[in-house]
């Protein structure tokens, strides 16, 4: 693949994907297609819907919902990498609610 705008990926099932880099109409069509209400994962599933293909086949919302948990990770870390972290459309996570946090043991009480 030699469009450096598109990244091609074999996701945790074996499948490859291609990823290609996100424009500001992908981000207006996903927040429609979700609509104006939906949670910041609706609008991560729907842009990958948007700029994802899996084994050369064109994605539809409910096909990201159908697939391994593990592959939609990817995708979607894939996705929010055409993002700057300031524009990114997922809130940061809190400190206090991190996983890291828990696990060490630092939770709040």
């Amino acid at each position: 693949m030699n469009d450096p705008k598109i990244r091609e990926i074999t996701l945790p099932s074996g499948r490859v994907a291609t990823v290609r880099e996100g424009r500001g109409r992908d981000l207006i069509h996903a927040q429609r297609a979700v609509g104006r209400a939906a949670e910041t994962t609706a609008l991560l599933q729907a842009l990958v819907a948007m700029l994802c293909t899996v084994d050369g086949k064109e994605l539809c919302y409910e096909d990201v919902l159908e697939m391994p948990v593990a592959d939609v990770l990817v995708l979607e870390g894939e996705v929010l990498g055409n993002f700057p972290p300031a524009a990114s459309p997922m809130p940061p996570a809190s400190p206090a609610s991190s996983i890291s946090a828990s696990a060490s043991g630092n939770s709040v009480k």
